[in-house]
């Protein structure tokens, strides 16, 4: 369990943070701020994953860095598209900015890293990031492990939620679960009133540029309306769990 220290590492003088930086984890949060429906505020992947790696960090010694606002840009399956004022990055802009921070953070001293996904279109983005910071690093002490949070999330509870068919984590944009996620974590920017059953019919294929009436005009791609902050807290506790059982396990803690 944590040991009651901080864990945002914003909130700590460097003193303590050089002493603790070598031994414990660090956790760095990577979303977007991106559209998430009219139901919705642009900065749910961001809510989402900082609000996780907080929960996480309770329960193992670890230190949450500061989120990564930004991320690769929306896709029309995944996310609703550009077409929408979402605000994306180039591919190699994400890539150099995640290698610096965690070259950084190898320069520190920090030997076990993982970067907890918030956002669908960010993951090949974020996994070059790591090989290119470890390359640079010339140490063989270093871990970093990443996963999507919905990676950590049990089939037994996506068929409770999704008794009638899941539609698919990429299709999950704005839907239930992420909905749920924030009328348990930030329920004061969600409206309820403003959430549209809504059924993405897009092709088998993509299709460059972009054209409109692609995607569903809200912007979602599931239907959020059966979302409910019950429904969050299931989401969180087990997503929790295991992050923290796969981080013990990756790095040989307890």
């Amino acid at each position: 369990m944590g040991s009651g220290k901080k864990i945002m590492m914003a909130d700590i003088p460097w003193p303590e943070y050089q002493k603790r930086v070598a031994e414990e984890v660090v956790l760095l949060p990577v979303g977007t701020t991106e559209q998430h429906g009219y139901h919705m505020p642009l900065g749910v992947d961001a809510y989402q994953v900082e609000f996780l790696a907080q929960e996480v960090a309770k329960k193992i010694d670890a230190i949450v860095a500061p989120t990564v606002w930004y991320g690769y840009k929306s896709q029309p399956h995944s996310g609703g598209g550009q077409l929408f004022p979402t605000t994306g990055l180039n591919a190699q802009t994400l890539i150099l900015l995640v290698r610096d921070i965690l070259t950084e953070f190898i320069r520190h001293g920090a030997r076990k890293i993982v970067i907890l996904d918030g956002h669908y279109e960010n993951a090949m983005m974020l996994t070059e990031a790591v090989d290119l910071a470890l390359r640079a690093s010339g140490r063989d002490d270093v871990r970093i492990i990443k996963s999507s949070f919905v990676n950590m999330i049990d089939q037994e509870l996506t068929e409770t939620l999704w008794p009638d068919g899941f539609p698919g984590w990429d299709l999950e944009h704005a839907g239930l679960l992420e909905t749920s996620l924030m009328l348990y974590i930030k329920p004061g920017v969600v409206d309820m009133n403003k959430a549209l059953k809504v059924e993405a019919n897009l092709p088998r294929y993509e299709v460059f540029p972009q054209y409109e009436g692609l995607v569903p005009a809200s912007g979602a791609l599931a239907d959020p309306t059966r979302a409910t902050a019950e429904y969050g807290k299931m989401l969180v506790e087990n997503i929790v769990m295991n992050y923290v059982k796969s981080i013990e396990e990756a790095f040989q803690l307890g």
